[in-house]
Parts: structure tokens; sequence; C-alpha cells
């Protein structure tokens, strides 16, 4: 069997490597529902008293602004200054999920925190957020109290995380600078042209909902005036792979904007980036973006094991730079 470098549950051999695992029957029922739907339902993540003071927490820190990154609709990155946002995003059944569904090790790094409804147009995540491998993202979307018709329900299209990851360049957009409301107008119009259905969720506090990277979803507008929809939405990367935005990047040629600062939410550290475990450098294509080359495997293990020796003072090289070293004090010894 071909070993492909995207998740297995996207793999087109998934039913023979399902065949080969080691599934519960509710674990086998979970992959194939993401294989078949790219999305999957977990009830009861967290209690109405944890949801509560996660609101309480979150309020004081949206800002004040109507629009933005951060405003009083939304707040990035609650999990600074939130330990229940923080809990939430790496919550352990989450997180078991994950690693489940992708085979690798998941890594929360970024969390939404929204009161009402976002009432987004359809879009995918892998144009704002994407790896090499490909596919190796998805989100994780919170209801923080019951969501029904009437304060905005996300809304997505099973089995449209199967399409390609388009871009803006492959959609023929404009994208220096980037044409988001085209590319919105352009997702529409695909999901009409390949007849996609569309379905709503209207889960009980609590419930949360895992999705692929390129499913297509959004929000319903709010058709009670003033209701609230509280909810958190956590983006997770997996190890072993390159990070990066496909808004602002080209792919054909290919040059990428890297997301190289990428902190796991469990320890606030940065995370080590690579391309299946192999080490890459990252040469500046004159621009915001970056062009790849995977380093030798051997050659960057022989270089680390040389920096090792040298910082532990052993090797010849280790020994040169000791004697240099003794060199260079007892000729300035006597100067003043």
């Amino acid at each position: 069997m071909i070993d492909l470098t995207i998740p297995w549950v996207e793999s087109p051999f998934f039913e023979s490597i399902l065949r080969e695992r080691v599934l519960t029957p509710d674990q086998e029922r979970a992959a194939r529902q993401y294989h078949e739907r790219g999305y999957l339902v977990l009830e009861e993540l967290i209690d109405e008293r944890e949801a509560r003071k996660l609101i309480a927490e979150v309020e004081p820190l949206y800002s004040p602004s109507p629009t933005g990154a951060q405003s009083r609709h939304r707040l990035q990155d609650g999990w600074r200054n939130s330990p229940a946002v923080a809990r939430l995003a790496a919550h352990p059944r989450v997180l078991e999920m994950l690693q489940l569904l992708y085979g690798r090790v998941p890594i929360p790094f970024q969390t939404l925190n929204f009161p009402r409804g976002s009432q987004q147009p359809g879009h995918s995540d892998q144009i704002h957020f994407s790896s090499l491998p490909a596919r190796f993202m998805c989100g994780v979307w919170v209801a923080l109290e019951d969501i029904t018709a009437e304060n905005g329900p996300l809304f997505y299209y099973p089995g449209s995380h199967r399409l390609p990851e388009y871009d803006l360049y492959d959609l023929g957009l404009q994208a220096e600078p980037p044409d988001y409301p085209a590319y919105e107008r352009a997702i529409a119009d695909l999901m009409k042209a390949r007849d996609f259905p569309r379905e709503e969720l209207r889960v009980r506090r609590g419930t949360g909902l895992i999705w692929s990277s390129n499913i297509v979803h959004g929000g319903t507008p709010i058709s009670r005036e003033g209701s609230t929809r509280h909810s958190q939405v956590t983006h997770y990367y997996f190890d072993r792979c390159v990070y990066y935005t496909p808004m602002f990047s080209n792919r054909t040629v290919p040059e990428f904007q890297l997301r190289e600062e990428i902190s796991d939410i469990r320890t606030g550290e940065l995370v080590q980036q690579s391309w299946n475990g192999r080490p890459f450098i990252a040469r500046s294509a004159g621009n915001t973006r970056k062009r790849l080359e995977l380093a030798d495997a051997n050659r960057a293990s022989r270089f680390r094991e040389a920096a090792r020796r040298i910082a532990d003072h052993t090797g010849p090289l280790g020994r040169a730079l000791r004697s240099g070293w003794r060199l260079i004090r007892s000729v300035t010894a006597g100067s003043s």
C-alpha cells in the first residue's frame, strides 16, 4: 500500500487502513464519519458550570471596537489570559480523538471566542491555516450555551472536505492583495455547482464539533435581535509539519508565508517544525514569503552532534576552540 503523507482518515486507502487498525466500535464509527462527512460531534465536553465560568472569564477581555481581529464580538487567543479557555483548548477528550483521527500529536495553537453568532460566509479553514504535508490542521467549535435557529447556528457542507485545497490563484481571483470577499463568493458558487447539501448545527451547551481543515462552513444570520451565542473555537496543527498561510502564499511557484512562531497552548512554548520529521531551510523570496528546501537528514544529524560536542567541549573542534581561547587569554592577560 502507498504511504501517503496525508491524514489517514482522508486517504483514498482509508478502508484498507481501517481494516488494519485495532479500534473499538465507537472509534471505527467516528473515523468513518469523519472520512465520509468531514466532521464529528462530541457531546457533553463541558458542563454548565464550566461553560458559565469560561464566559465570565472572557467577558472583560473583549475589545470595545466594533470590528477587527479583536472586537466586542470576537476575542483571539484568550487562552493567554483565561485559564478556562486554555483548559477547553487542551480538553483530554478532544486531544484523544484528534490523535486517533490524524495519527499525530495534536497541537492547540489558537483560540477564538465569540459572544454571538459570527454570521460568517462559507469558507474553509485551509485558506487561513495549512500545513506541509497537507491537511494536518483542524478546528474544534464548542457551544457555551444552547444553540437554536434564532441565535445564528453554524452551517457546513458535509463531504466538501474532499475537494482540492483551493487558494486564490486556483480560483482565478486577485491574490496580491488578496480579494477575500471574492473568495467567499467563489466558494458559495462552488457549493451550488457541486450540489453539496448544507446542514446546520443546533445542539445543547457543552457540545463540540470537530471539522476538517477543508470542509466549507460558516455562521447563519441571527434572526432574533440581541441574542447571544457564546462559543469557543480552537485551531489545531499536528506535529512534524511546516505551518503556513495559503491566502498570502503562492503554492504554484511555490512561495509560502510561513507561520514560524506557533505556540503550543498547553506549554506556551514554540513548536519545532519539520516536514515529516525532516529538517528544512527557509530562504527569503524577496517578499513576505519564503522558499523551502528539505535539508539532508544525515547532514543535519551530524551538525547537531557537532554542536553538542562544542557545547560539551569534547572532540577535536571543541579542543581547538578551547586552545584558541587559552591563547587569546594569555596574550591579553597583561593589557590594561
